[in-house]
C-alpha cells in the first residue's frame, strides 16, 4: 500500500507542478500565448485519453479472467450511478444554499464529472495490478455516454447562453461521433475479442502498460497544470469543501452500499468492490471545466473545486487504502 502512495503522489504532483511551472515559465518569457498552451493542453488530452488509455486498456483486457465478465454486468451500472449520485448530490447542495442559476450549473458539473478514467485508472494499477486496471474500462462503460448523453446537455441548461435545442437523433449521432467514446469503446471490444481469441498477449505488452499507465495520467495532469490558476482557489474554499464531501464520502458510501447489494466482496477477492470504491473517490475531472467554458457558467468556482479536490486526493488516499484493505 505505501509503495501504491508514493507512486501515485510521484505521478500526481510531478505532473500538475510541471505543467504548471511550464505555464509560468512560457509566460514570463512570453513563447506561448493563452491561447496556445490552451491548444497544447487538449493535444495532450486526446493524446493521454483516447490513445494511450486505449492502448492500456486492450492490454489489460487481453488477458483478464474472462468468465468473471459475466459475474460483473452490472459494473457499468455502477460507474453509471455513482455519476448520477454525484450530480444530484451537487444540485440538492446548490438549492439547499440557494445558488443563482449558473452557480448552480458549475456546482452541478463539478459534482456529475469525476476524474476516473486517468486518475482513477493509475490508481487501480498502481495498488490492483493489471487484473484491477482491466475492470477500469468496464466501470466507465457507460460513464462517457452519460457524460455527452446528460453531462454537457445539463450544463448547457444553466447556461447563460443556452443553444437551441437538439432532437434526440442529433444528440445520440453527437455522442456516436465523439472520438472519446467510439475509441474508448472500441478499445474495449477490441480487449475483449482478443481475450476470447487463442493469441497469446505479448510478454512485452506487460512492460508497455507499466510505462504507458502513469507516462499517460502524468501527460493529463501536465495538461491540468498548463491552465492552473491557484489564485481562485481562495474565493471559493466552501464550495470547495462542500463539493470535496461529495466526492470522498457521500459519493462513496452510496457506491459501497450498491457493490455490497451486488455482492462484489465475494467476487475475485473483493477486486470488483475495490476498484468501485477507488473509482467513485475520484476528483472533480477535467470535463467541468470545459463544460464551464463552453457554456459561460462560473468559471472560477469550477476551477477551484477542482484544484482543490485534485490537491485533497493526495490526503484522502491513505484513508481509503486503509478502508479497502478491510475487505
Amino acid at each position: 500500500m505505501f509503495l501504491s502512495l508514493i507512486k501515485t503522489f510521484l505521478v500526481l504532483i510531478s505532473g500538475t507542478l510541471s505543467g504548471y511551472f511550464f505555464q509560468k515559465w512560457s509566460n514570463k518569457n512570453h513563447w506561448l500565448n493563452a491561447e496556445c498552451l490552451q491548444k497544447l493542453a487538449i493535444f495532450l488530452q486526446k493524446l493521454g485519453m483516447i490513445w494511450l488509455m486505449s492502448i492500456t486498456y486492450i492490454g489489460s483486457l487481453w488477458i483478464f479472467e474472462i468468465g468473471s465478465i459475466t459475474e460483473l454486468i452490472s459494473l457499468p451500472f455502477v460507474g453509471g450511478l455513482a455519476t448520477i449520485a454525484g450530480g444530484l448530490f451537487a444540485v440538492l447542495l446548490a438549492n439547499c444554499f440557494k445558488y443563482n442559476h449558473l452557480d448552480t450549473g458549475s456546482i452541478f458539473s463539478c459534482g456529475f464529472f469525476s476524474n476516473t478514467v486517468s486518475l482513477g485508472g493509475m490508481i487501480c494499477f498502481f495498488y490492483l495490478g493489471e487484473e484491477g486496471y482491466a475492470l477500469v474500462p468496464i466501470y466507465t462503460f457507460l460513464m462517457r455516454l452519460f457524460y455527452f448523453g446528460a453531462g454537457y446537455p445539463i450544463a448547457r441548461m444553466y447556461g447563460s447562453c443556452n443553444s437551441p435545442e437538439e432532437n434526440i437523433t442529433k444528440k445520440l449521432l453527437a455522442i456516436l461521433k465523439d472520438p472519446f467514446f467510439y475509441i474508448g469503446v472500441g478499445a474495449v471490444l477490441l480487449g475483449l475479442l482478443l481475450n476470447i481469441s487463442s493469441l497469446p498477449r505479448p510478454k512485452i505488452y506487460g512492460y508497455v502498460n507499466e510505462m504507458l499507465i502513469p507516462i499517460s495520467t502524468f501527460i493529463l495532469l501536465f495538461s491540468v497544470g498548463l491552465n492552473l490558476k491557484l489564485s481562485r482557489v481562495s474565493r471559493y474554499i466552501k464550495e470547495s469543501l462542500y463539493m470535496s464531501i461529495i466526492k470522498f464520502i457521500a459519493v462513496p458510501l452510496i457506491t459501497l452500499a450498491i457493490v455490497l447489494l451486488l455482492n462484489y466482496q465475494s467476487i475475485g477477492n473483493g477486486l470488483p468492490l475495490k476498484v468501485s470504491l477507488i473509482m467513485s473517490s475520484m476528483p472533480v475531472a477535467f470535463n467541468s471545466v470545459i463544460a464551464a467554458n463552453i457554456y459561460n457558467l462560473n468559471v472560477d468556482l469550477v476551477n477551484a473545486c477542482w484544484i482543490f479536490t485534485t490537491i485533497g486526493i493526495i490526503f484522502f488516499l491513505p484513508l481509503l487504502f486503509f478502508f479497502i484493505n478491510l475487505f
